[in-house]
């Protein structure tokens, strides 16, 4: 079970959030760093301190994820109560969620630079002390990225804060941060700990150094940067975390979000964690919003019981239709992962269950974070203690396979491996293995007077079955109802009963090969790009990332006018969402790849330059 709080006490006196008052936050107790940093306990909580930022509601706590990146090609912001906002494309340099966010990231960076500027004053270990300051450099250029993803060119401040008249600092070129970022992380990687050695999530380590690097470098190798010799960056970031040994894919799929939802740890797959932390009714108050705010929507009557959820994020067509799904004559091509991360139900308020009409795409609801698995008892109606889940492995092998393509102009036997692997996990092939994926009629004998029955034995499997239809005295057509799993070779079929006699059938099974990519997407650098591109939508829906990816490769404002004409072909434009949601698509322009700067910090910072077209 975690039983990790990140809380921490405020050592400052003049700390702002890029130029607001950090202390408008009303911090129930400061220290002036005069005061403080004096021995390694003291160290740690002000090190709290800059973690428990990531964890905030307004991070990813709830509104990262679920209110700023949600509205893609692969999702929409599915709630009508608010009209405005990022996740409708519909905000000015006055929008409160867009101000909150860059008030905590600057929130994060102040907190960093005083424990920085102070660490050494504290009489400690000097491998711990080097520890803490990986972390803390490390999380100073994560909340830097954030801000240069949303914002562009933004203040770079490194030292704390001394008065409170320092409040005119110009923006820094978007180039310049990244240069800082990477520079902080690479230092970090060589001070924080093995993954293996922490052994959790919640705490920065090597991988998860490694793997946000590889991101780092994707996005810098993209728009608007291009630079594009960061690929190689990239690529060999993230093979340091694949060649580690530590990692690897949890062989089910829906087992990486039950294990988030039931506080539990899996440092294979899930590197990194935004800590979160009962449910708000204890005295740390570390719950955040995952399950609740973009779960399957559920008003509830009994809250602590059934679990509340608002159903905020729902997919779109292109991302219900991206999974592979064949139910009619292939039940070996079916990829597993659209009916956990997509619901298939409804919930009324008494948290019943109720399957969506297949016609109903744009009614189902993100599914990954499922309140029922939830492990804190009683339910707070508002709050889960689920973490959200910043960095996977499963990101790490797209982001390997990306990267290789992109250094040798065109995949490597290498990155079509790593992406296969992700498929065979989405399809079970690591979980439930092999299933009876056909049966074939080899003789339909004679003398048949009522249906035969069919049995399936062997082939080192369970579960599949079948049933038989007749058409005048002979078996006609074997129909399979179940196709099992854990097979390792075809099973034996026996027909009996039904007054007749001679009818035979074989069954085929699935092979692991079935899951992946074709021929046809990877015979070209541009072929399997698209097959990655794809990829990561079926496997990280949902997880904040789509949003800057689809930035980075350039297609964000043509896939999201797509969107839109999806939503006018195959959704009612008189139900409110779906209008909303076609609106919010529709409206996107070359401004809203960056936010603009809060009107807040834009009337204290007289040095301060707004974004273009805001």
């Amino acid at each position: 079970m975690k039983k990790i709080i990140f809380t921490g006490i405020l050592v400052t006196v003049f700390a702002f959030a890029g130029c607001e008052k950090f202390l408008a936050e009303h911090p129930t107790t400061f220290v002036s760093p005069a005061n403080y940093f004096n021995n390694e306990e003291e160290v740690n909580m002000a090190l709290n301190g800059v973690y428990d930022i990531l964890g905030r509601e307004q991070i990813y706590g709830g509104q990262y994820p679920i209110r700023h990146t949600p509205s893609t090609d692969e999702s929409f912001f599915s709630y009508a109560s608010f009209p405005t906002g990022p996740f409708f494309y519909n905000f000015g340099s006055d929008d409160a969620t867009i101000r909150i966010l860059w008030q905590y990231l600057y929130d994060g960076i102040e907190r960093a630079n005083v424990l920085l500027a102070n660490l050494d004053k504290a009489d400690m270990d000097k491998d711990k002390r080097l520890q803490v300051k990986g972390e803390a450099l490390f999380l100073r250029a994560y909340y830097y990225f954030l801000l240069v993803q949303n914002w562009g060119d933004v203040p770079l401040k490194l030292t704390p804060t001394s008065s409170v008249n320092n409040v005119n600092i110009a923006r820094t070129p978007m180039r310049e941060v990244y240069a800082r970022i990477l520079q902080d992380m690479t230092e970090a990687e060589g001070l924080v700990s093995e993954i293996s050695t922490l052994n959790y999530g919640g705490r920065v380590s090597k991988s998860a150094v490694r793997g946000i690097l590889a991101r780092v470098c994707l996005a810098m190798a993209g728009e608007p940067l291009k630079d594009v010799s960061k690929y190689k960056d990239a690529r060999d970031w993230a093979l340091k975390v694949k060649n580690s040994g530590i990692h690897s894919l949890n062989p089910d799929y829906k087992q990486v979000f039950i294990n988030l939802c039931q506080d539990k740890y899996d440092i294979k797959e899930s590197i990194w964690e935004a800590e979160e932390y009962g449910t708000n009714n204890d005295a740390f108050r570390e719950g955040g919003r995952i399950g609740n705010e973009n779960g399957v929507k559920c008003s509830a009557s009994d809250p602590a019981n059934v679990g509340y959820a608002y159903g905020f994020n729902s997919t779109t067509w292109k991302l219900y239709y991206l999974y592979e799904y064949n139910t009619t004559d292939n039940f070996g091509k079916r990829d597993l992962r659209r009916d956990w991360a997509i619901s298939t139900y409804t919930l009324n308020a008494a948290g019943t269950k109720s399957n969506i009409a297949a016609t109903n795409i744009y009614g189902r609801n993100c599914a990954k974070w499922r309140r029922e698995y939830e492990a804190v008892r009683p339910l707070n109606k508002n709050y889960t203690p689920t973490n959200f889940q910043i960095l996977r492995y499963a990101d790490v092998l797209l982001m390997y396979a990306e990267a290789e393509n992109e250094v040798n102009g065109g995949p490597t036997p290498e990155a079509i491996a790593a992406v296969n692997d992700v498929r065979r996990r989405g399809y079970g092939k690591y979980s439930i293995g092999e299933v009876v994926k056909r049966i074939v009629l080899t003789s339909g004998g004679s003398g048949y007077t009522s249906n035969p029955t069919v049995t399936i034995t062997g082939g080192g499997g369970t579960g599949a079955t079948a049933t038989a239809t007749r058409t005048g005295n002979a078996v006609t057509a074997i129909n399979l109802t179940n196709t099992g799993s854990g097979y390792t070779s075809a099973p034996t079929i026996t027909i009996s009963g039904g007054g007749g006699s001679g009818a035979t059938a074989i069954a085929e099974i699935s092979v692991i090969t079935d899951a992946d990519l074709t021929a046809a997407q990877t015979d070209s650098k541009e072929h399997f790009l698209q097959a990655i591109k794809d990829e990561r939508a079926r496997e990280l829906c949902f997880e904040g990332l789509r949003k800057h990816d689809l930035i980075r490769w350039g297609d964000f404002i043509t896939a999201m006018h797509q969107t839109a004409q999806d939503f006018a072909a195959h959704a009612s434009m008189s139900t409110t969402i779906y209008k909303l949601g076609h609106d919010a698509a529709e409206r996107v322009e070359k401004k809203h790849l960056l936010y603009p700067i809060p009107i807040l910090e834009m009337s204290l910072n007289k040095a301060m330059v707004q974004n273009e077209g805001y």
